[in-house]
């Protein structure tokens, strides 16, 4: 997609690095009446033409994109008057004629452009996500997939080309859109070899990529005008067979689906081609919604705000999130958060056993030291509970809108603990005579 950042071109433009640029359109133009290119979009290829730019460009309902040769010094290639490849001006340079000859500002990517990424994670690994990769982001989570919008634009790539987790990209600025699938350890955008590009987990939808011309009509054998031709092909490369059957395979499909899959990816690029895309491999569909801008993540139910932390404060903070996966782990966290009083009562039956084991011990015996070391055992562990259960009770106050250290009299855990009839007189003695702790 042009929407990536700047990648080397492996082939005869290998020494310049590709530069994105958008021209947003006054108004819209429906795809199936776009048969003709825009005055607006003649002028333009009219001015690049003027300056002789290596340039190509696609025209979408709400924005023409183009996309540059640009070398280290960010001057973009254009073609000699021999017809060879030279440096000419800046992407400034350029948006400043395209201004004063058009009207028209140019843009470094499509304001519309929008980014999300899909990651198998599950809500209570969110927060160690935000702590590890320093980054702020809202996500919701359904299934155990997350769906993740960061803050700023440079966590989005920071954390897609780190994850060890299977991951998907998704892309959609109106007309242009892509599904990456970012396996542990390889990302998509980092492979700029044309060969090496089909065999990569991607899928793209756009409009039709052709030369502005820049190279001149009559320069097709010319150094430049292959570059031209490169720079169109590369742009235009589609999505490839290989690499429909390569998402496939990841997501274990059978041919029936496959069938499917590549019929979708061989269709037009529509608002719906991404939801339909994720609902054929199992994946949350609203994903699909984010992206293309009908809903916002934060309108959904269930979406948090992640921001970076410490990461004993994001473990525990995640211990007090709900999941939402269907595993047997998932489900007893679902419960133990639903219900954080079953915690209470564990480390109380614990303290219990603990406290008698520990009685026990100090009878002596030859058993002595085996149930000492289960008393302290069962005591350590109820001590961890109760520390589990705390850090609940105070994330729910968090979500009720209270003080985690404000609780309602009759709603206090000593509360809970008195609650029950006062004991009968002598029952304090009775249980130390029975634990043993009236030894001296």
């Amino acid at each position: 997609m042009t929407s990536l950042p700047a990648d080397d071109v492996a082939s005869s433009t290998s020494a310049w690095d590709l530069v994105p640029a958008t021209v947003v359109c006054a108004t819209e133009t429906p795809a199936a009446q776009a048969t003709e290119p825009r005055p607006s979009c003649e002028e333009m290829r009219a001015v690049i033409a003027g300056h002789r730019l290596i340039s190509a460009y696609a025209e979408g309902p709400r924005a023409t994109q183009l996309m540059f040769l640009a070398d280290a010094e960010g001057r973009l290639a254009r073609a000699a008057a021999d017809g060879s490849v030279e440096a000419g001006g800046t992407l400034d340079e350029l948006a400043g004629a395209l201004a004063r000859a058009t009207g028209h500002r140019l843009q470094p990517e499509h304001p519309g452009l929008r980014r999300v990424l899909l990651v198998h994670l599950d809500a209570p690994d969110l927060p160690v996500l935000a702590a590890l990769s320093g980054t702020g982001f809202t996500a919701v989570s359904r299934h155990g997939w997350s769906v993740v919008v960061f803050d700023a634009e440079v966590d989005f790539w920071t954390v897609r080309t780190g994850l060890a987790e299977t991951a998907v990209a998704l892309s959609s600025d109106g007309a242009t859109r892509s599904f990456e699938v970012l396996l542990a350890g390889e990302d998509p955008a980092s492979v700029t070899d044309l060969e090496a590009a089909d065999a990569v987990c991607a899928l793209e939808w756009g409009p039709e990529w052709r030369p502005t011309g820049g190279a001149g009509a009559e320069a097709e054998e010319t150094p430049a005008g292959r570059f031209e031709r490169d720079l169109v092909r590369l742009c235009a490369g589609g999505t490839s067979e290989l690499q429909t059957e390569s998402v496939a395979s990841v997501f274990d499909l059978d041919p029936a689906e496959t069938n499917r899959l590549r019929n979708y990816v061989l269709g037009e690029s529509t608002d719906l081609v991404l939801e339909s895309v994720l609902q054929l491999l199992g994946l949350p569909a609203l994903a699909a919604k984010v992206v293309e801008g009908s809903r916002e993540i934060t309108e959904l139910e269930g979406a948090e705000h992640y921001e970076p932390a410490a990461v004993g404060a994001a473990l525990l903070q995640g211990l007090t999130i709900e999941p939402t996966g269907d595993g047997l782990l998932a489900r007893y966290q679902r419960a133990l958060v639903r219900r954080p009083e079953l915690l209470l009562a564990l480390a109380g039956t614990e303290t219990a056993l603990g406290v008698g084991l520990a009685g026990a011990a100090r009878r002596g015996g030859s058993g002595a030291r085996v149930l000492g070391t289960l008393s302290a055992a069962l005591l350590a562990d109820a001590a961890a509970e109760s520390a589990y259960y705390a850090a609940l009770r105070g994330a729910r106050h968090r979500r009720a809108g209270t003080r985690p250290g404000t609780v309602a009299a009759d709603d206090s855990p000593a509360a809970e603990l008195l609650a029950g009839p006062a004991p009968a007189p002598g029952a304090r003695a009775r249980w130390r005579r029975f634990f043993g702790l009236d030894r001296g």
